[in-house]
């Protein structure tokens, strides 16, 4: 059982842009600290077995590994199994060559990343399964030399184009893959060495990693391109429980963080704990957006009035509007990209140029008619909110510059 357990997954480092592999990006963002657990979701039996190792999320599902195998669970409904490959996971060949040992694993693109280690951790090897089917892609990766033995979990960077993963001994160090053919591109040391390190993911662009640091549970996020490593809180469960493995769930109703723990000596008894941002469930709400004046000529700018009920990042959006004279807004065209602005809780002007941005071009002018535009919450837990629009009308303009009536 506890070999079961032990996992390597400490934190990983990576790179930002990593093409050639030759330049380091910027340091990431600061991380979210302020994580407060909302929930937990209790598994026994052969069940629980099935979820004692790693899990990761596309947004809509829960992937679940174990030693032999993977399943695959709605977010909102963990009992309800979609795809099971609980068994059978690890490829034949693989299997006789003595690896049986799946980490905790990850996802990006339609595709679920496994580490698989053997009874020596000689070949620590990386397979691709399709995410709708837990079947192997054929695709697999054994990790070249010099670089790691054990490989009890990886950790997904898309946006980098990266994988980072570490040996769960030697914990001062980040092994960066690219994510085309695992070739090592680089390592990265960590600012201070953390041992068992169960498992890792990516979130805006840190590392956060589960640590079975005796009873303490602790959860750290790494800046996998300097290696600093930040202590972001303690779950203090207990030395009974066994961290494992670590995962984000990030979709409209907000992100969450996923944590599974084994109860030592229960046979596989284990809980996944979910944690959420400032403890938020709740969505933004936009009470009022208008624009003042509603009629305009050829303004400069116009001034956009928000009010909010909790800081935001809100999106723009301007919609072309083709509707009747009484319902001009019935029918309306979005054109051009979005923009972003942040909004303070409670009452907010904007100053915002009369055009709409496009990639790779100037802006756009908006032209005579009437326009709207959508405005879309998201808070601090990522949760989104309802949109709502401000609609304002450009007067058509006579040859002598006058408005039209």
């Amino acid at each position: 059982m506890r070999r079961m357990l032990v996992r390597a997954g400490v934190v990983m480092a990576a790179l930002a842009g990593l093409g050639a592999g030759n330049a380091v990006a910027e340091a990431s963002p600061a991380p979210v600290t302020n994580w407060v657990q909302t929930g937990n979701v209790e598994f026994s039996g052969s069940t629980a077995l099935f979820r004692s190792q790693g899990l990761t999320s596309d947004g809509s599902s829960i992937y679940f590994s174990w030693n032999r195998g993977m399943s695959s669970t709605p977010v909102d409904d963990t009992d309800n199994v979609l795809v099971d490959n609980s068994t059978h996971a690890i490829p034949t060949d693989l299997l006789d060559s003595g690896h049986d040992h799946i980490g905790d694993i990850d996802y990006a693109n339609g595709k679920l990343y496994a580490p698989i280690e053997d009874k020596t951790y000689a070949e620590p090897y990386v397979v691709v399964y399709d995410a709708a089917t837990l079947q192997p892609t054929g695709e697999r990766h054994l990790l070249p030399d010099g670089s790691q033995h054990h490989i009890a979990w990886i950790a997904i960077d898309e946006p980098r184009g990266v994988a980072y993963s570490m040996e769960w001994t030697d914990t001062g160090k980040l092994f960066v893959y690219s994510l085309d053919d695992f070739s090592l591109v680089r390592t990265v040391t960590l600012s201070s060495p953390e041992s068992r390190i169960q498992g890792a993911e990516v979130y805006k662009g840190n590392l956060y990693a589960s640590q079975d640091n005796g009873g303490t549970q602790s959860v750290l996020a790494i800046d996998p391109v300097t290696g600093q490593v930040t202590s972001l809180f303690d779950r203090n469960l207990g030395d009974e429980y066994e961290s494992e493995g670590i995962g984000m769930v990030e979709r409209r109703s907000g992100t969450m963080m996923l944590a599974t723990d084994v109860l030592d000596g229960s046979g596989g008894f284990t809980e996944m704990r979910i944690y959420r941002i400032n403890g938020d469930e709740t969505p933004p709400a936009l009470k009022s957006v208008s624009f003042k004046p509603k009629k305009v000529r050829r303004p400069k700018k116009l001034t956009l009035r928000a009010t909010v009920s909790e800081p935001v990042s809100a999106t723009l959006r301007w919609m072309k509007c083709k509707g009747s004279r009484k319902k001009p807004c019935a029918k309306k065209n979005a054109v051009g990209k979005t923009r972003k602005v942040n909004l303070s809780a409670g009452a907010n002007r904007i100053k915002l140029p009369p055009s709409y941005p496009r990639s790779g071009k100037k802006p756009v002018r908006l032209k005579a008619g009437t326009w709207q535009l959508m405005v879309t919450p998201t808070d601090q837990a990522d949760i989104v909110g309802k949109s709502k629009g401000a609609t304002v009308t450009f007067l058509e303009l006579r040859r002598n510059g006058s408005p039209k009536p």
